[in-house]
């Protein structure tokens, strides 16, 4: 068994639970960063590499996201 963690901060927790499920990737809530984020960690099988590195593409994209919505925030 292999396992990936994830630090995700608690904006966009409720779409990255989503992609988990959707997923269907074991998963538990191991704590919280300094920073507030919500430590994940992942358990899955070598045949499941695929879907852990969908699983990091996504919150990547909703961590660029979040940092474009403050920016947008701080210009105005």
């Amino acid at each position: 068994m292999r396992k990936a963690n994830f630090e995700v901060p608690a904006e966009v927790i409720g779409g990255f639970s989503e992609k988990m499920l959707e997923l269907g990737l074991n998963n538990s809530i191991t704590g919280r960063t300094e920073n507030d984020e919500i430590e994940i960690e992942v358990l899955y099988e070598k045949d499941e590499s695929d879907q852990v590195d969908e699983l990091e593409e996504y919150l990547d994209e909703l961590i660029s996201e979040l940092e474009e919505q403050e920016e947008e925030e701080d210009d105005n």
